[in-house]
């Protein structure tokens, strides 16, 4: 056998070892406890010069925690690199740089971009393999700088294991990675292309296609962690590695030809999230690396203050709370997760409710028991088979049928019911008489029936205590036993904490027999979904005599309906008006003009609500400071410029009106919404449209068509128009991933350019409520019509400011970033789009929501 032969056998087995290790189960890859814990002190991981966790200029197999993100510096000259790096999911790490070479201008050409050195932006990806076990190493599959130029294209396979406080990886590279050609490349044989590295695109902003190609090179690294060190009383991480890269192919003018192949450097962690850097590369360079670190999971915010909550008014004993024979049923069950601890932390408050002890619960495949004793004379068994309703709702839902029993304080059974779930559910279900007929029929709930003067009394008693304990409420709708609070504009974005607020405010008003409060969620005036909880169990909360946890299976969240005629409308909220002023900065990175164009500016927002539903709403930009003088290249664009005419509108338009619009929203139909927009919808198009979206509470699909008529404003930012004009809309599909958080979502249509086709996006919203996403758009616009970044593409970040501010509020700081800002696939920035009003309100955000009722 040939040495190449023999090479390619190991090269496969070893690919095979790689394949059979990748994790089966998502969750699998996710550390078993990722709690916050404020007291412990977190070890980083090591941050390469690249911005990616591993060594000095190679990687490693290594990750960081799930919803890690980073951002630094490292300087190695000629290269100055500024990067983000963000473990997107437990298994994929991504990372976005800024490479600034300083001994080579930004362009050949005389008087473009003087006085500039060259910028080059990379995208990164590692994706984990396999896990690291007491046997086997963890694996690790990434690219480096994967689009666009490709000045430091690689790929590799790496392998890392950790014995006691030293950390060993291997791996194998391509291309950058590759150059010092130890071995050929075995897909050689098969594909004469990958015999040798192909070149980049050549393209900014484009994909590359020189994956896997050309020669593969060996690299490793050592690290070892220092701990405690004597008299610094700090621990230091000291890493060598060999560099695979020869620097004969690098993008610097200078001759980089390493004096040696070993790259030495020692890391510093001074805080939990800042990690310093210092080493000694090609034999002859130093290099200086700072990172910090946040985790998007962790939204603890010490200084928010949520302000006082509502008191809860707790009913005597001439409530239903006191007289079990007019308490009403529980509200329907919905599915819920099956979760052993709750369920029977759900039961004891059931059998707790009604003076009843739960003995024993046990649950098999088919059949759960219940033991109970206590309870009210003369209601014992009655009670008994609520409770066995509570326990139909709590169980799995293979369980069929449930078997209660009602024992005596000494152990004694007295009566034993064994009943289909089902009834129980449906509350067909009656006690055998066993001589106790006369106990154990079926409850009657009394009928209550109110007039419209007392209805409405009862109305403006709850909008006056509710005003005064800062809590909104749009309308409100009393039958029977049960209350429908419409919520108006409230500032939490935890909209169980908004729930539990009106329910508190409730108590203090309902008449004594009211026990269903529902409060009906939604953003401007549309009912989205419907929150109802029992009046006892918000009393229970009061006392300390309960934990939301405990209710969680006998509350229920459902599709709200649009309100009644017999609602009630609370007039004296409306017209509404509010208004900001703050300074805010707008930025471009990375242009030919100057690295960095920038304004501060004052933004004035204000808003007036005539009614629910409607809201006139605009802002305004004062100018402070700026560069645009700097901007002076004319746009290439062979499109309208949709788009790409921003200079003049930066240039012209230093104090500007960047939105003055009228909105009307509605809701057709349960789960049917539409709404309709007019005015100076952005800065740089007004005009009118229209939108419809369908989307049920507990469905991951929403589906939606919006349809616009636009004109291009003038530079000036103000009131007048140029001749452009289109018509632009897309439908929508949005769906909700049933893991990590995801959403993804693909929008296809007409837009500005008047291109069609469509757009793909993909984001996740971590814990802390920061979402993080990308996105790419592809339409009927060549590469060549399109110019640099050959199609639309970027990432995004929207940072919910309750996790920095003092006080509640639902506003978002938002970050998109595009490679290129070019005409094709250029969409309208509407702020009235309805996915973002209705998308949140569901069983997966109530109950990660869930622990704030009672804050």
């Amino acid at each position: 056998m040939s040495g190449k032969a023999a090479y390619v056998v190991a090269a496969n087995l070893m690919l095979v070892a790689t394949l059979t290790t990748v994790d089966a189960d998502p969750a699998a890859a996710q550390p078993a406890d990722q709690s916050f814990r404020p007291w412990e002190r977190t070890v980083l991981p090591n941050v390469s010069d690249y911005g990616g966790i591993g060594a000095l200029q190679t990687p490693t197999a290594r990750f960081g925690k799930d919803g890690q993100f980073l951002a630094g510096i490292s300087i190695v000259s000629p290269y100055h690199r500024y990067f983000i790096n963000l473990q997107a999911l437990p298994w994929l790490e991504g990372t976005f740089r800024y490479t600034r070479i300083t001994d080579r201008p930004y362009s050949p050409v005389a008087g473009f971009a003087d006085g500039q050195d060259y910028k080059d932006r990379s995208v990164d990806l590692k994706i984990r393999l396999s896990q690291e076990d007491d046997s086997w190493p963890e694996i690790a599959m990434g690219f480096r700088d994967l689009g666009g130029t490709g000045l430091f294209g690689s790929e590799y396979f790496v392998a890392s294991k950790r014995y006691g406080d030293f950390d060993l990886s291997a791996g194998l590279g391509f291309g950058a990675l590759g150059t010092r050609a130890h071995l050929d490349n075995p897909l050689g044989l098969f594909f004469d292309r990958f015999d040798n590295r192909i070149g980049s695109s050549g393209s900014p902003g484009s994909v590359g296609s020189a994956f896997f190609t050309g020669p593969i090179a060996l690299f490793g690294s050592v690290s070892y962690m220092w701990r405690d060190i004597p008299l610094l009383g700090e621990d230091l991480r000291f890493t060598v590695e060999y560099d695979p890269n020869n620097y004969k192919d690098d993008p610097a003018f200078s001759d980089l030809t390493p004096k040696m192949p070993v790259n030495f450097g020692v890391t510093w962690q001074p805080a939990s999230w800042v990690q310093v850097a210092a080493g000694f590369e090609r034999g002859d360079t130093a290099m200086a690396r700072v990172s910090l670190f946040a985790d998007f999971h962790n939204g603890f915010n010490p200084l928010l203050n949520n302000g006082v909550p509502p008191e809860v008014a707790v009913r005597g004993r001439d409530g239903p709370q006191g007289v079990p024979a007019d308490k009403p049923a529980d509200p329907a069950p919905t599915a819920a997760t099956w979760l052993p601890e709750l369920a029977q932390a759900s039961l004891r408050a059931a059998a707790a409710d009604r003076q009843m002890v739960v003995r024993r619960f046990e649950v098999s495949a088919d059949r759960a028991v219940v033991d109970l004793t206590g309870g009210i004379p003369g209601h014992d068994m009655a009670d008994a088979l609520e409770v066995a309703g509570a326990a139909a709702r709590a169980v799995p839902p293979g369980v069929t049928t449930i078997e209660t029993r009602l024992l005596t304080d000494a152990g004694r059974p007295v009566m034993t019911w064994v009943v289909p779930r089902a009834q129980l559910l449906t509350g067909t279900a009656s006690p055998d008489d066993a001589g106790r007929d006369d106990v154990a029929r079926p409850r009657v709930v009394k009928a209550v029936v109110r007039d419209t003067a007392e209805t409405r009394k009862i109305a403006e008693r709850l909008f006056a205590v509710a005003e005064e304990n800062e809590v909104a409420i749009d309308r409100m709708e009393l039958r029977g036993d049960t209350v429908r609070i419409f919520l108006g504009p409230m500032p939490f974005r935890n909209f169980v904490t908004s729930a539990g607020r009106a329910a508190r405010v409730a108590t203090q008003v309902m008449p004594p027999e009211v026990e269903r409060l529902t409060v009906v969620l939604g953003d401007d005036g549309l009912p989205v979904a419907e929150l109802t909880v029992l009046r006892t169990h918000i009393e229970r909360l009061s006392k300390d005599e309960a934990t939301p946890e405990e209710i969680w299976h006998q509350s229920r969240i459902a599709q709200a309906t649009p309100p009644g005629d017999d609602a009630v409308l609370n007039t004296s909220s409306y017209p509404a008006f509010d208004w900001s002023i703050a300074p805010r900065t707008r930025q471009q990175i990375g242009g030919p003009d100057a690295f960095l164009i920038y304004q501060l500016y004052m933004r004035a927002q204000a808003s007036i609500r005539p009614t629910p539903n409607t809201e006139i709403d605009g802002y305004a930009g004062l100018n402070i400071t700026n560069n645009y003088d700097d901007l002076t290249l004319e746009s290439d664009s062979k499109l309208p410029h949709v788009r790409s005419g921003i200079k003049d509108y930066l240039k012209e338009g230093e104090t500007w009106i960047g939105r003055l619009q009228g909105a009307y929203y509605t809701s057709l139909a349960p789960g049917l919404y539409a709404t309709a927009y007019a005015g100076l919808l952005e800065e740089m198009f007004g005009g009118v449209g229209g939108e419809v979206l369908y989307k049920e509470v507990g469905s991951p699909w929403a589906y939606g068509i919006d349809v616009n008529w636009v004109k291009q404003r003038d530079y000036d930012g103000m009131f007048s128009f140029l001749d452009y004009s289109t018509v632009t809309g897309h439908v929508g599909v949005y769906y909700e991933l049933p893991f990590w958080n995801l959403n993804g979502s693909v929008r296809a249509g007409r837009y500005l350019a008047k291109d069609w086709g469509a757009t793909f996006e993909l984001s996740r919203e971590f814990d802390s409520g920061i979402r993080a996403g990308v996105f790419a758009t592809l339409t009927d616009v060549s590469a060549a019509e399109f110019g640099e970044g050959s199609f639309d593409k970027g990432f995004f970040l929207s940072i919910p400011l309750d996790i920095y501010s003092t006080r509640p509020t639902k506003t978002r700081f938002g970050l998109t970033y595009r490679p290129v800002t070019r005409d094709g696939g250029a969409q309208l920035n509407r702020s009235s789009a309805l996915i973002g009003r209705v998308g949140g309100y569901d069983a997966a955000n109530t109950s990660r929501y869930w622990p704030g009722l009672m804050d």
